[in-house]
C-alpha cells in the first residue's frame, strides 16, 4: 500500500497539513533576545590608578545589567557578557556572542565617555538589529564638590553624542532613551521598546483567517493580503464557508445547552425579544467558529456574515464575535483585515481586550461621538452596568430566521485610544486619538454602545478633522492611553502615522 501524502487543510481533517503551521511548532515560539551591552574606556585606569573611578565604573555598568535581569529578566531572553566591555577585544567577543546567541536587540549603555568604535565593534556583528542607547548616568543629580574623576564618571553622554554622530554619518539607525540608574521611567520606557520590539516578530508568526471575503460595498477596507505580509507581518489564510459547515453540522444539543447554561451564569441579562431558540441558533454558529479556529490553528479571524456564513446557516453571526475572543481570538467584521491587526496590535501591547467599532453619530449636547456595530463584545469586560444589559435580537437583519442574538449595553467611562490601519495610494498610515468613554443612557438598540469624548476638539471638529484626514469606516477601541506605544510601533516599522 502506497504511503498516505500530507494534504493541504482545504481538503484534509488531518492535524498535520502542508499549509498551515502546526500547533506545536507555534508553541516552540521564542522569546524575544535582549542583547545588553555594558561598556566603559580602558583609559581610564590608566590614568587614575589610585583612584576607586574604575570601581565605582564598573559597578554602575553592572548595576544596569542587574536591574534589566530585575525588571526583564522573567519575560525576556537576556543575553549579557561576564565582564564590562573596556577595549575593543572584549567588543569583539561581545558581538560574536551576541551573534550566535541571535539576538533580536542591542541596548548600549556607556557607564562613563568611551570612544565610538568600542560598541561600533560589537554593533557591527549584528548589522540588521534595532540598537537602542541608553543615555544613562548613576545618579539622578549632580552634586557640588564634584571631583574631577567624578566627571569623568559622569560623563557618558559625551560618548552617547559621539556615538549618534557616527550612526547618523553612517545611516544607521538607532533609538535613544535618558535617564539614571535609579530612575523607574527610563526603565519603563526601555519596556516600551521592548514591547514593540516583540509584537514586531510575534506579529511575523500571526495567522489571519479570513472566513468569507471582504463585503463587496466596502472598496475602503479591501486589503492585499501580500501589503499586509509584507509590511505588518501576519499571513492570511482564505477560509471557506464550507469549513465552517462541516463544523456546525455536527454540533449537537448537549454543547449548545452546555454552552448557554455557562453563559447565561456569566451574563445573567435579561431577554428581550428573542427567544431561546434564537439564543440556540446563535450559540451553535458561536461553538463552530471556536472549533474552527482550534482546527486551523489561526491567531486572529474576520468573518462575513451576511450574505455568507448568515445565508449558509440561517443564524445570525454576531454571537459569533463574542465566542471567538472568548478563546483569545481578535475578530473584525467583513472582511477587514488591516483593523484585524490592529486589534491584534492593541491586544498585545494592552493586555485587554480591544473592541471593533465603526463611526456612527455625534450628540451635540454631551460633546459624544456614538460608536457601535453589529456582533457581541463582552459586556462583562465593558458595560458600565452588567444589570441593564439585555439580550436582543441582532441589529441588522440579514437572510437568517428568527431574530438573532445581540446584547445591548452603554460602555463603562474611561480614558479610551482608537486606532486604526488604513490603507492608501501611497501606502500605510496609523490614525490615532486619545480621549474618554463616558456613560450615558443606554438606548434601546440593540447593541453595544460606546460614547467617545476627544481630549481636546468638539465632537463636530474631531468628525472634521478625521474626514479631512480620510479614515476608512472602521475603528477600534481599547481602554488606557497607548498613544506613545501606538507611534513607536509606526516608527519602528516606518509607517506614517496621523494623531488627532
Amino acid at each position: 500500500m502506497a504511503d498516505m501524502k500530507i494534504k493541504s487543510f482545504e481538503v484534509s481533517a488531518d492535524e498535520a497539513v502542508g499549509d498551515i503551521i502546526s500547533a506545536d511548532r507555534k508553541a516552540k515560539e521564542k522569546k524575544l533576545k535582549v542583547a545588553l551591552l555594558p561598556v566603559a574606556w580602558f583609559e581610564w585606569w590608566l590614568m587614575f590608578p589610585e583612584s576607586d573611578m574604575e570601581e565605582k565604573i564598573m559597578g554602575d555598568a553592572k548595576k544596569f545589567v542587574e536591574r534589566m535581569q530585575e525588571k526583564f529578566g522573567d519575560k525576556y531572553e537576556l543575553i549579557a557578557p561576564q565582564e564590562v566591555v573596556d577595549t575593543l577585544d572584549k567588543a569583539f567577543d561581545a558581538g560574536e556572542m551576541f551573534r550566535k546567541a541571535g539576538a533580536d536587540v542591542i541596548i548600549v549603555d556607556e557607564a562613563t565617555y568611551l570612544t565610538d568604535f568600542i560598541p561600533l565593534e560589537a554593533i557591527e556583528h549584528l548589522p540588521d538589529v534595532p540598537v537602542i542607547i541608553y543615555a544613562s548616568q548613576a545618579s539622578e543629580n549632580l552634586w557640588d564638590d564634584m571631583k574631577n574623576t567624578d566627571i569623568i564618571r559622569y560623563e557618558g553622554l559625551v560618548g552617547n553624542a559621539q556615538l549618534v554622530g557616527a550612526f547618523k554619518k553612517m545611516g544607521r539607525k538607532y533609538k535613544i532613551i535618558v535617564g539614571s540608574l535609579e530612575d523607574e521611567d527610563s526603565f519603563v520606557k526601555i519596556g516600551r521598546h521592548l514591547t514593540i520590539i516583540d509584537l514586531i516578530h510575534k506579529l511575523k508568526n500571526v495567522d489571519i483567517g479570513l472566513l468569507g471575503h471582504t463585503f463587496r460595498g466596502m472598496y475602503d477596507i479591501e486589503i492585499d493580503k501580500t501589503k499586509i505580509k509584507g509590511v505588518f507581518g501576519p499571513n492570511v489564510l482564505y477560509l471557506d464557508v464550507a469549513h465552517l459547515l462541516e463544523i456546525w453540522k455536527r454540533i449537537d444539543d448537549v454543547e449548545v445547552d452546555s454552552f448557554i447554561e455557562e453563559l447565561r451564569r456569566e451574563i445573567p441579562a435579561p431577554m428581550t425579544e428573542v427567544t431561546l431558540d434564537d439564543m440556540k441558533k446563535s450559540v451553535s454558529v458561536g461553538i463552530a467558529v471556536q472549533k474552527l479556529i482550534r482546527r486551523f490553528n489561526i491567531d486572529t479571524l474576520t468573518l462575513l456574515g451576511q450574505h455568507h456564513v448568515e445565508v449558509s446557516t440561517r443564524a445570525s453571526a454576531d454571537f459569533s464575535f463574542y465566542c471567538a475572543e472568548k478563546i483569545n481570538c481578535m475578530t473584525t467584521h467583513e472582511g477587514d483585515i488591516a483593523n484585524l491587526v490592529m486589534k491584534y496590535i492593541l491586544n498585545f501591547i494592552s493586555g485587554k481586550l480591544p473592541v471593533f467599532l465603526e463611526w456612527t453619530a455625534f450628540d451635540k449636547k454631551s460633546d459624544t461621538m456614538l460608536l457601535t456595530h453589529h456582533g457581541v463584545v463582552d459586556p462583562v469586560i465593558h458595560a458600565a452596568d452588567l444589570s441593564k444589559c439585555r439580550w436582543t435580537p441582532s441589529p441588522e437583519k440579514w437572510d437568517f430566521t428568527g431574530k438573532g442574538l445581540s446584547i445591548e449595553y452603554c460602555s463603562k467611562p474611561g480614558k479610551v485610544t482608537l486606532a486604526s490601519i488604513i490603507n492608501e495610494k501611497n501606502g500605510w498610515k496609523i490614525l490615532i486619538s486619545s480621549g474618554e468613554c463616558v456613560e450615558l443612557p443606554q438606548a434601546p438598540c440593540f447593541a453595544p454602545q460606546f460614547h467617545f469624548r476627544h481630549n481636546q476638539y468638539k465632537v463636530t471638529d474631531y468628525i472634521q478633522k478625521i474626514l479631512d484626514e480620510g479614515v476608512a469606516h472602521h475603528v477600534c477601541l481599547v481602554y488606557g492611553d497607548y498613544t506613545e506605544e501606538l507611534k513607536l510601533y509606526a516608527d519602528y516599522i516606518g509607517v506614517k502615522y496621523v494623531e488627532i
